[in-house]
């Protein structure tokens, strides 16, 4: 199945969130990020080391299914704050075993477009973001292969100003 759905990932503090705001401000429908939501929502005030990993994507795998099924029809393009390549590869990064449906799932969904996003030359960490600048690069590179093994094409994004970003994901999209 294919939707009209724009993929936008990376690694953590790539401005994937900082694009996908920018998008809605320009009036395009988007799915906002469903770990941040699911963080705040079942573990609040916890930092992502005192988060049940499993649980954790266990969580963002069916709120974005959840998501992506609702809206898989619309005519419309939606750009959504990752998606399924990056939850399979979080769960290798946390060295959990993907589940063998979800993966699936995700192999025989089709997003529209996937863009990866460079790394931004700074970093803020938070309640979420714990790595160090070798971890993000690791991060970074899995999600790139997550994406590739599970059949998708990837748009790369070079690091440039939010605006820019948005502009040339949006050609890329037409």
């Amino acid at each position: 199945m294919t939707a009209n759905i724009v993929f936008i990932s990376g690694g953590p503090c790539t401005g994937k969130t900082a694009v996908i705001n920018q998008l809605q401000k320009q009036g395009h429908e988007i799915i906002p990020e469903a770990a941040r939501r699911i963080a705040e929502k079942k573990f609040p005030g916890k930092s992502i080391a005192e988060i049940d990993k499993r649980i954790f994507h266990d969580e963002i795998f069916r709120m974005q299914k959840d998501k992506v099924e609702f809206l898989k029809n619309t005519n419309k393009i939606v750009f959504s704050d990752r998606g399924f390549g990056d939850t399979v590869a979080y769960y290798r990064i946390n060295l959990l075993d993907v589940p063998r449906d979800n993966f699936e799932y995700a192999k025989r969904f089709n997003y529209a477009k996937v863009f990866i996003l460079e790394s931004l030359k700074f970093y803020k960490k938070d309640l979420l973001r714990q790595e160090s600048k070798e971890e993000l690069e690791k991060i970074q590179a899995e999600i790139v292969r997550a994406y590739r093994e599970l059949g998708y094409s990837i748009i790369n994004v070079p690091f440039m100003s939010i605006e820019k970003r948005a502009k040339f994901i949006l050609k890329k999209t037409k």
